[in-house]
């Protein structure tokens, strides 16, 4: 089998989440379900469930348009949440990138 057959089946096994191929409507789903559990705050399940803006930063600052994404787009957002811990560190709150950590800390461990 191919190495990327062989990675796909063992995440299969571990039932881990690929939160870098995910639709928003699954990450709402997702949230719903670990917050009703009270497994994440409810911060963390804030911007989980969060609309996508049409467009966001990038870590460099540079503009990104996302408005083709909907409810049904699988949806990178380990690096889109990555990118504002970036940006709230470098302008943000201290309570942005407490977020933006809980959030990737969630990614983390799902």
């Amino acid at each position: 089998a191919a190495p990327s057959d062989a990675a796909t089946g063992f995440e299969e096994t571990i039932d881990r989440i690929d939160f870098t191929r995910v639709s928003p409507r699954q990450l709402r789903e997702i949230a719903q379900e670990y917050y009703d559990t009270g497994k994440i705050s409810h911060d963390t399940w804030l911007e989980l469930s969060s609309e996508l803006p049409a467009q966001t930063l990038n870590a460099n600052g540079e503009v990104i348009d996302i408005a083709d994404v909907t409810d049904d787009t699988d949806f990178d957002f380990v690096t889109y949440f990555s990118d504002r811990i970036e940006i709230a560190r470098s302008i943000g709150t201290t309570d942005e990138v407490e977020k933006m950590q809980d959030v990737l800390s969630f990614f983390a461990s799902t």
